[in-house]
């Protein structure tokens, strides 16, 4: 049986402890004796109130995607720009079909859910969500999916990374041919550097929303930002593995 999500790891437990007091931890409430609950798998709905909180790391391991990825099985693709967490996330969905695909750009500015933006019409600008939709023509996907082979979306991550939540870096997760994928790149290295697929994805991106873009955040800015009261954003770091998540890597 496929394993939903991976086990978290921290470090010490007086450090998730402090944690647990100066801040919200992300998915806090999927937490139970370090597991995880199956209640928290991602199942849709990202940009819902209360959704990102307790099934971000399923989503960003593409759980659901991973459920439906059998032989036969359209294509479908995630990607995911972490401009540091708490400014900026965009997230681009893409799924094969009639000859094209359907896209969805998503964008999260900092501060999670918009209480001035409360509307029961619109639940998604509710969390803090703006989105917008296209349709990628065969000629579209094609040039997307050229640009992610090229760029090895399509083959492993490098060993051992790890992606701080102050960072900038992508993430990627699909399902091509029945056989999932996964993979990041990390500004600063010269795999990131050398990316093409963002233009491509930005071409179709009507959400109006400027990307924060990606610089150096040195240990004295993370301090520092860690340090602000106003930011109760959690701050964590991703474990990348072969093949998705490994779970929290602890930080020192």
């Amino acid at each position: 049986m496929m394993r939903v999500f991976p086990k978290f790891r921290f470090g010490s437990a007086n450090r998730v402890k402090q944690r647990l007091k100066l801040r919200p931890l992300l998915g806090a409430v999927c937490l139970i004796g370090l597991g995880l609950l199956s209640a928290c798998a991602y199942r849709g709905g990202i940009a819902q109130p209360l959704t990102q909180k307790v099934a971000w790391f399923s989503y960003i391991n593409g759980d659901d995607i991973r459920a439906a990825c059998v032989p036969g099985a359209s294509s479908q693709y995630r990607l995911i720009y972490n401009g540091e967490y708490d400014r900026q996330v965009r997230v681009y969905e893409i799924l094969a079909g009639g000859g094209g695909a359907a896209y969805t750009a998503r964008v999260q500015g900092g501060g999670g859910i918009g209480l001035l933006r409360l509307s029961f019409t619109n639940l998604e600008g509710l969390g803090g969500w703006t989105t917008a939709r296209a349709r990628l023509d065969a000629s579209d996907l094609a040039d997307l999916e050229r640009a992610l082979t090229n760029n090895a979306a399509f083959s492993p991550p490098p060993p051992g990374m790890n992606l701080a939540s102050e960072e900038f870096y992508w993430i990627f997760v699909g399902c091509r041919d029945g056989k999932m994928y996964f993979n990041a790149w990390r500004y600063g290295d010269d795999r990131f550097a050398a990316l093409t697929f963002p233009a491509i994805l930005l071409r179709h991106d009507a959400t109006g929303v400027a990307v924060n873009p990606p610089r150096d955040v040195g240990p004295i800015d993370r301090v520092k930002r860690g340090g602000e009261p106003e930011n109760t954003t959690p701050r964590f770091d991703l474990a990348i593995g072969a093949n998705g998540l490994l779970g929290l890597a602890p930080r020192i």
